[in-house]
Protein backbone atom coordinates (compact mmCIF):
# COMPACT_ATOMS: atom_id res chain seq x y z
CA UNK A 1 0.00 0.00 0.00
CA UNK A 2 1.03 3.59 -0.45
CA UNK A 3 2.22 5.66 2.51
CA UNK A 4 -1.17 7.36 2.86
CA UNK A 5 -3.03 4.08 3.34
CA UNK A 6 -0.31 2.58 5.53
CA UNK A 7 -0.78 5.56 7.83
CA UNK A 8 -4.43 4.62 8.31
CA UNK A 9 -5.83 7.52 6.28
CA UNK A 10 -8.61 7.48 3.72
CA UNK A 11 -10.49 10.01 1.63
CA UNK A 12 -13.49 7.75 1.13
CA UNK A 13 -14.64 7.05 -2.40
CA UNK A 14 -13.67 3.96 -4.36
CA UNK A 15 -11.53 1.28 -2.74
CA UNK A 16 -7.86 1.07 -3.71
CA UNK A 17 -6.36 -1.71 -5.77
CA UNK A 18 -4.22 -4.39 -4.10
CA UNK A 19 -1.01 -2.32 -4.21
CA UNK A 20 -2.56 1.11 -3.79
CA UNK A 21 -0.25 2.42 -6.53
CA UNK A 22 -0.29 3.22 -10.24
CA UNK A 23 1.11 -0.30 -10.79
CA UNK A 24 -2.36 -1.67 -10.06
CA UNK A 25 -2.96 -0.95 -13.73
CA UNK A 26 -1.63 -4.23 -15.17
CA UNK A 27 1.76 -3.91 -16.82
CA UNK A 28 2.48 -0.34 -15.73
CA UNK A 29 5.91 0.00 -14.11
CA UNK A 30 7.78 2.81 -12.35
CA UNK A 31 11.52 3.37 -12.00
CA UNK A 32 13.67 5.92 -10.18
CA UNK A 33 17.24 7.18 -10.26
CA UNK A 34 18.14 9.31 -7.22
CA UNK A 35 21.04 11.79 -6.87
CA UNK A 36 21.89 12.94 -3.32
CA UNK A 37 25.41 14.35 -3.24
CA UNK A 38 27.42 17.03 -1.44
CA UNK A 39 26.57 19.96 0.80
CA UNK A 40 26.62 23.74 0.61
CA UNK A 41 26.04 25.67 -2.63
CA UNK A 42 26.83 22.64 -4.80
CA UNK A 43 24.51 20.19 -3.02
CA UNK A 44 22.63 17.88 -5.38
CA UNK A 45 19.15 16.65 -4.43
CA UNK A 46 17.52 15.53 -7.66
CA UNK A 47 16.71 12.57 -9.88
CA UNK A 48 14.58 10.94 -12.56
CA UNK A 49 11.31 9.02 -12.36
CA UNK A 50 9.87 7.04 -15.27
CA UNK A 51 6.41 5.60 -15.87
CA UNK A 52 6.56 2.75 -18.38
CA UNK A 53 3.39 1.43 -20.09
CA UNK A 54 3.24 -2.31 -20.83
CA UNK A 55 4.44 -3.82 -24.08
CA UNK A 56 6.05 -2.08 -27.04
CA UNK A 57 4.68 1.41 -26.65
CA UNK A 58 6.32 2.70 -29.85
CA UNK A 59 4.93 -0.05 -32.10
CA UNK A 60 1.57 0.03 -30.31
CA UNK A 61 1.06 3.47 -28.74
CA UNK A 62 -1.34 4.00 -25.87
CA UNK A 63 -4.27 6.37 -26.36
CA UNK A 64 -3.55 9.43 -24.26
CA UNK A 65 -4.69 12.92 -23.36
CA UNK A 66 -3.36 15.81 -21.32
CA UNK A 67 -4.45 18.95 -19.51
CA UNK A 68 -2.35 22.01 -18.71
CA UNK A 69 -3.79 23.75 -15.66
CA UNK A 70 -1.09 26.42 -15.78
CA UNK A 71 1.65 26.42 -18.38
CA UNK A 72 4.70 27.95 -16.68
CA UNK A 73 6.68 24.79 -17.37
CA UNK A 74 9.11 23.23 -19.82
CA UNK A 75 7.50 19.91 -20.68
CA UNK A 76 8.41 18.15 -23.94
CA UNK A 77 6.13 16.18 -26.22
CA UNK A 78 2.77 17.40 -24.95
CA UNK A 79 1.62 19.16 -28.13
CA UNK A 80 1.92 16.03 -30.26
CA UNK A 81 0.40 13.87 -27.53
CA UNK A 82 -2.61 16.18 -27.32
CA UNK A 83 -2.94 16.56 -31.09
CA UNK A 84 -2.57 12.88 -32.04
CA UNK A 85 -3.92 11.38 -28.81
CA UNK A 86 -1.04 8.91 -28.56
CA UNK A 87 1.73 8.10 -26.09
CA UNK A 88 4.59 6.33 -27.88
CA UNK A 89 7.36 6.39 -25.24
CA UNK A 90 7.60 5.97 -21.48
CA UNK A 91 7.06 9.19 -19.53
CA UNK A 92 10.02 10.79 -17.78
CA UNK A 93 9.71 13.21 -14.86
CA UNK A 94 12.79 15.16 -13.77
CA UNK A 95 13.95 18.68 -12.90
CA UNK A 96 13.42 21.74 -15.06
CA UNK A 97 16.90 21.92 -16.58
CA UNK A 98 17.07 18.18 -17.33
CA UNK A 99 14.17 18.01 -19.81
CA UNK A 100 16.61 17.78 -22.72
CA UNK A 101 18.45 14.93 -21.00
CA UNK A 102 15.18 13.03 -20.63
CA UNK A 103 14.33 13.70 -24.28
CA UNK A 104 17.67 12.29 -25.44
CA UNK A 105 17.34 9.26 -23.17
CA UNK A 106 13.93 8.35 -24.59
CA UNK A 107 15.16 8.81 -28.16
CA UNK A 108 18.08 6.46 -27.42
CA UNK A 109 15.80 3.98 -25.64
CA UNK A 110 13.38 3.90 -28.57
CA UNK A 111 16.05 3.69 -31.28
CA UNK A 112 17.64 0.72 -29.50
CA UNK A 113 14.33 -1.11 -30.03
CA UNK A 114 13.31 0.47 -33.34
CA UNK A 115 16.47 1.48 -35.23
CA UNK A 116 14.47 2.48 -38.30
CA UNK A 117 12.39 5.07 -36.42
CA UNK A 118 12.74 8.53 -37.91
CA UNK A 119 10.21 10.42 -35.78
CA UNK A 120 9.87 9.91 -32.03
CA UNK A 121 7.82 11.95 -29.56
CA UNK A 122 9.40 11.63 -26.09
CA UNK A 123 7.22 12.93 -23.25
CA UNK A 124 9.21 14.59 -20.47
CA UNK A 125 7.63 16.47 -17.56
CA UNK A 126 9.39 18.62 -14.96
CA UNK A 127 9.31 20.49 -11.68
CA UNK A 128 11.98 22.88 -10.37
CA UNK A 129 14.01 21.51 -7.43
CA UNK A 130 16.39 24.50 -7.31
CA UNK A 131 15.55 25.44 -3.71
CA UNK A 132 17.25 22.31 -2.35
CA UNK A 133 19.45 21.31 -5.29
CA UNK A 134 22.08 23.01 -7.43
CA UNK A 135 19.90 22.71 -10.50
CA UNK A 136 22.12 25.07 -12.48
CA UNK A 137 24.96 22.52 -12.27
CA UNK A 138 22.79 20.23 -14.42
CA UNK A 139 23.72 17.08 -12.51
CA UNK A 140 21.20 14.77 -14.19
CA UNK A 141 22.78 12.75 -16.96
CA UNK A 142 21.38 10.44 -19.62
CA UNK A 143 22.69 7.44 -17.68
CA UNK A 144 20.40 8.44 -14.78
CA UNK A 145 17.40 8.22 -17.06
CA UNK A 146 18.66 4.92 -18.46
CA UNK A 147 19.03 3.61 -14.90
CA UNK A 148 15.45 4.55 -14.05
CA UNK A 149 14.19 2.87 -17.23
CA UNK A 150 16.25 -0.27 -16.59
CA UNK A 151 14.98 -0.65 -13.03
CA UNK A 152 11.30 0.08 -13.70
CA UNK A 153 9.14 -2.36 -11.74
CA UNK A 154 5.67 -2.77 -10.26
CA UNK A 155 7.00 -2.09 -6.74
CA UNK A 156 6.62 1.70 -6.61
CA UNK A 157 8.82 3.60 -4.15
CA UNK A 158 7.50 6.90 -2.78
CA UNK A 159 8.92 9.95 -1.05
CA UNK A 160 12.42 11.36 -1.57
CA UNK A 161 13.30 9.25 -4.59
CA UNK A 162 13.77 9.96 -8.28
CA UNK A 163 12.19 13.18 -9.49
CA UNK A 164 10.78 13.80 -6.01
CA UNK A 165 14.17 13.93 -4.30
CA UNK A 166 14.46 17.72 -4.11
CA UNK A 167 10.81 18.76 -4.27
CA UNK A 168 8.77 20.73 -1.73
CA UNK A 169 5.03 21.35 -1.40
CA UNK A 170 3.04 23.52 0.99
CA UNK A 171 6.27 24.66 2.65
CA UNK A 172 7.28 21.09 3.52
CA UNK A 173 9.25 18.22 2.05
CA UNK A 174 7.50 16.49 -0.82
CA UNK A 175 8.46 13.69 -3.16
CA UNK A 176 6.88 11.07 -5.40
CA UNK A 177 3.42 9.84 -4.44
CA UNK A 178 1.06 7.30 -5.91
CA UNK A 179 -2.46 5.93 -5.42
CA UNK A 180 -5.05 3.75 -7.10
CA UNK A 181 -8.71 2.87 -7.04
CA UNK A 182 -11.02 0.26 -8.51
CA UNK A 183 -13.86 1.32 -10.82
CA UNK A 184 -15.92 -1.78 -11.46
CA UNK A 185 -13.72 -4.16 -13.43
CA UNK A 186 -11.14 -1.45 -14.15
CA UNK A 187 -8.12 -0.01 -12.34
CA UNK A 188 -7.15 3.64 -12.22
CA UNK A 189 -3.85 4.88 -10.81
CA UNK A 190 -1.98 8.12 -10.28
CA UNK A 191 1.66 9.07 -9.83
CA UNK A 192 2.37 12.65 -8.79
CA UNK A 193 5.32 14.92 -8.06
CA UNK A 194 3.94 17.87 -6.04
CA UNK A 195 6.13 20.99 -5.84
CA UNK A 196 3.64 23.75 -5.18
CA UNK A 197 1.83 25.80 -2.57
CA UNK A 198 2.51 27.53 0.75
CA UNK A 199 1.82 26.06 4.18
CA UNK A 200 -1.28 28.25 4.51
CA UNK A 201 -2.70 26.68 1.33
CA UNK A 202 -3.01 23.25 2.99
CA UNK A 203 -6.53 21.83 2.83
CA UNK A 204 -6.66 18.59 4.78
CA UNK A 205 -8.01 17.33 8.08
CA UNK A 206 -5.02 15.23 9.11
CA UNK A 207 -2.16 17.78 9.01
CA UNK A 208 -1.32 19.76 12.16
CA UNK A 209 -2.99 23.20 11.70
CA UNK A 210 -0.03 24.88 13.43
CA UNK A 211 2.05 24.07 10.35
CA UNK A 212 0.36 26.88 8.45
CA UNK A 213 2.11 29.42 10.71
CA UNK A 214 5.79 28.60 10.52
CA UNK A 215 6.73 28.22 6.84
CA UNK A 216 5.46 31.37 5.14
CA UNK A 217 9.01 32.74 4.94
CA UNK A 218 9.83 30.10 2.32
CA UNK A 219 8.96 31.22 -1.23
CA UNK A 220 6.32 29.27 -3.13
CA UNK A 221 8.11 27.62 -6.02
CA UNK A 222 5.32 26.19 -8.14
CA UNK A 223 4.65 23.19 -10.37
CA UNK A 224 3.11 19.75 -10.09
CA UNK A 225 3.13 16.72 -12.40
CA UNK A 226 0.29 14.19 -12.46
CA UNK A 227 0.32 10.96 -14.49
CA UNK A 228 -2.93 8.97 -14.61
CA UNK A 229 -3.09 5.43 -15.99
CA UNK A 230 -6.06 3.14 -16.47
CA UNK A 231 -6.95 -0.12 -18.17
CA UNK A 232 -10.43 1.20 -18.90
CA UNK A 233 -10.85 1.57 -22.70
CA UNK A 234 -11.15 5.32 -23.28
CA UNK A 235 -10.66 7.48 -26.35
CA UNK A 236 -7.98 10.21 -26.38
CA UNK A 237 -10.63 12.92 -25.96
CA UNK A 238 -11.98 11.13 -22.89
CA UNK A 239 -8.47 10.77 -21.48
CA UNK A 240 -8.01 14.52 -21.82
CA UNK A 241 -11.19 14.93 -19.77
CA UNK A 242 -9.89 12.40 -17.25
CA UNK A 243 -6.71 14.47 -16.87
CA UNK A 244 -8.84 17.57 -16.24
CA UNK A 245 -10.54 15.78 -13.33
CA UNK A 246 -7.13 15.23 -11.79
CA UNK A 247 -6.97 19.02 -11.40
CA UNK A 248 -9.99 18.77 -9.09
CA UNK A 249 -7.96 16.49 -6.85
CA UNK A 250 -5.12 19.03 -6.81
CA UNK A 251 -7.55 21.77 -5.82
CA UNK A 252 -8.79 19.70 -2.88
CA UNK A 253 -5.25 19.66 -1.45
CA UNK A 254 -5.00 23.43 -1.75
CA UNK A 255 -2.79 23.61 -4.85
CA UNK A 256 -3.07 27.25 -5.99
CA UNK A 257 -1.87 27.08 -9.65
CA UNK A 258 0.05 30.32 -9.13
CA UNK A 259 1.39 32.34 -12.09
CA UNK A 260 4.85 30.77 -11.75
CA UNK A 261 3.50 27.23 -11.66
CA UNK A 262 3.71 24.55 -14.33
CA UNK A 263 0.82 22.18 -13.64
CA UNK A 264 0.76 19.31 -16.15
CA UNK A 265 -1.57 16.31 -16.09
CA UNK A 266 -1.24 13.38 -18.53
CA UNK A 267 -3.58 10.37 -18.76
CA UNK A 268 -3.15 7.20 -20.79
CA UNK A 269 -5.05 3.95 -21.23
CA UNK A 270 -3.85 0.39 -21.69
CA UNK A 271 -7.39 -0.79 -22.41
CA UNK A 272 -6.71 -0.79 -26.15
CA UNK A 273 -3.67 -0.01 -28.26
CA UNK A 274 -3.07 1.77 -31.52
CA UNK A 275 -1.27 -0.06 -34.31
CA UNK A 276 1.37 2.15 -35.88
CA UNK A 277 1.23 0.20 -39.18
CA UNK A 278 -2.55 -0.14 -39.48
CA UNK A 279 -4.44 1.90 -42.06
CA UNK A 280 -7.64 1.59 -40.01
CA UNK A 281 -7.86 1.64 -36.22
CA UNK A 282 -10.64 -0.04 -34.29
CA UNK A 283 -11.14 1.05 -30.69
CA UNK A 284 -13.52 -0.27 -28.03
CA UNK A 285 -14.46 2.49 -25.61
CA UNK A 286 -16.80 3.27 -22.73
CA UNK A 287 -19.51 5.69 -23.90
CA UNK A 288 -19.55 9.13 -22.33
CA UNK A 289 -23.00 8.54 -20.83
CA UNK A 290 -22.09 5.21 -19.22
CA UNK A 291 -22.00 5.14 -15.40
CA UNK A 292 -18.40 3.89 -15.51
CA UNK A 293 -17.26 7.11 -17.21
CA UNK A 294 -18.58 9.25 -14.35
CA UNK A 295 -16.99 6.88 -11.84
CA UNK A 296 -13.63 7.14 -13.61
CA UNK A 297 -13.82 10.93 -13.59
CA UNK A 298 -14.55 10.90 -9.86
CA UNK A 299 -11.77 8.38 -9.36
CA UNK A 300 -9.25 10.60 -11.15
CA UNK A 301 -9.82 13.38 -8.62
CA UNK A 302 -9.65 10.88 -5.74
CA UNK A 303 -6.38 9.19 -6.71
CA UNK A 304 -4.71 12.51 -7.56
CA UNK A 305 -5.56 13.99 -4.16
CA UNK A 306 -4.50 10.83 -2.33
CA UNK A 307 -1.22 10.61 -4.26
CA UNK A 308 -0.32 14.19 -3.27
CA UNK A 309 -0.78 13.39 0.41
CA UNK A 310 1.05 10.09 0.03
CA UNK A 311 4.01 11.94 -1.52
CA UNK A 312 4.22 14.21 1.49
CA UNK A 313 3.63 11.52 4.11
CA UNK A 314 6.35 9.34 2.57
CA UNK A 315 8.89 12.17 2.31
CA UNK A 316 11.50 12.71 5.01
CA UNK A 317 12.89 16.08 6.11
CA UNK A 318 15.84 17.16 3.98
CA UNK A 319 18.62 19.73 4.08
CA UNK A 320 19.99 20.83 0.72
CA UNK A 321 21.96 23.60 -0.93
CA UNK A 322 23.27 26.39 1.33
CA UNK A 323 21.77 24.66 4.37
CA UNK A 324 18.21 25.23 3.19
CA UNK A 325 15.78 22.78 4.73
CA UNK A 326 12.36 21.33 4.09
CA UNK A 327 10.66 19.80 7.16
CA UNK A 328 8.53 16.71 7.10
CA UNK A 329 4.77 17.21 7.18
CA UNK A 330 3.62 16.66 10.76
CA UNK A 331 0.36 14.73 11.07
CA UNK A 332 -2.31 14.72 13.72
CA UNK A 333 -2.49 11.54 15.76
CA UNK A 334 -5.10 9.10 14.60
CA UNK A 335 -7.97 8.71 17.09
Amino acid sequence: MNAFRRGGYTLGGSAPGPRGTIADVPGVRVGHATRIEGEGPCAVRTGVTVVVPPGDVYARPCPAGAFVLHGHGKAAGLWQLIHLGALETPLIITNTLAVGVGFDALVSWTLARHPHARSINPVVLECNDGYLSAIEARPVREEDAREALAHAADDVAEGCVGAGTGMRAFGHKSGVGTASCRVGAFSLGALVVPNMGRASDLRCGFADPELAIAREDVPEQGSVVVVLATDAPLLPRQLGLLARRGALGLARTGAPADPGSGDFLVAFSTGWRMDREAALQQAPFIPDAAPATAQLYRGAAQVTEEAVWSAMIAAEAMTGRDGRSAPRLRLLRRG
